[in-house]
């Protein structure tokens, strides 16, 4: 029998071998598959993080409180803090039967700790200065009976947002309180709801119609220095940088 012939390996087939091995199992170790080249690519965009409205919510009724805390449990933009949190707050919720000097102190004590603007559930309006209670940080009334989630929301939201909500028998009352300011106690001082005097008015009046300080010391029957010490006098007390600003002043304040 003639046994097939095997054919010699010579060193140079073998080292063209191994070489081609080893450039395999390099090639094979060293190059990251499609797979793990994507898990470690990272997204060049990061979420930013949430602001949510940071709210306190006060009242002497339980039963209110934990409805009032429902209405708002799951919105994600706000966030309902504790009482030891309520230094945190932008927006103070208080429900109580009506404006009272007790409500009113509650919202005093409140606003020495927080800078919070306040919206109120109430039943009725009470007989409280509804101006001070503005001037505290109100910026929002509802009716109890009108409270709903989606009102309370809103009133919340609209109150984190600069806005304000008032029912009708509120804005009212409102209008005949600083008629009233304006009746009793700025009239009699010669003084406007703006904090200008009658002078003044008519000074920045004078400017708004492009008079400068001779003429307008000519048609008031001033001297020009007169005119000057009004002008100075009222831009110093309100804090106004020059004649523009005073009178854009008196035309956000509604005297011109």
């Amino acid at each position: 029998m003639v046994r097939p012939s095997v054919p010699e390996v010579t060193e140079a087939d073998a080292a063209r071998s191994g070489g081609a091995a080893v450039s395999s199992a390099h090639s094979t170790s060293h190059s990251p598959s499609r797979s793990s080249r994507s898990s470690r690519r990272e997204s060049p965009f990061v979420a930013a993080p949430v602001s949510r409205i940071q709210l306190a919510i006060q009242s002497i009724d339980p039963l209110s409180q934990a409805g009032l805390s429902q209405h708002v449990s799951r919105r994600p933009d706000i966030e309902l803090l504790p009482p030891n949190r309520l230094a945190e707050a932008d927006i103070v919720a208080i429900a109580a039967p009506m404006m009272t000097a007790r409500v009113m102190e509650q919202m005093r004590r409140t606003a020495e700790v927080a800078d919070a603007k306040f919206v109120l559930i109430l039943d009725r309006l009470g007989d409280v200065d509804l101006l001070s209670a503005i001037e505290i940080g109100t910026v929002a009334v509802l009716w109890r009976a009108d409270a709903t989630a989606e009102r309370f929301t809103q009133a919340v939201v609209a109150a984190s947002r600069g806005g304000t909500e008032m029912p009708a028998e509120v804005q009212a009352r409102l209008v005949a309180d600083i008629a009233a300011l304006q009746r009793d106690l700025l009239a009699p001082l010669g003084l406007t709801a703006g904090g200008l005097d009658d002078r003044e008015v008519d000074v920045l009046r004078y400017i708004a119609g492009g008079l400068d300080t001779s003429e307008i010391a000519q048609k008031m029957l001033y001297s020009e220095r007169t005119v000057k010490g009004i002008l100075y006098g009222l831009m110093s007390r309100l804090h106004l940088k020059n004649r523009s600003h005073a009178v854009a002043y008196a035309m956000r304040a509604g005297i011109l």
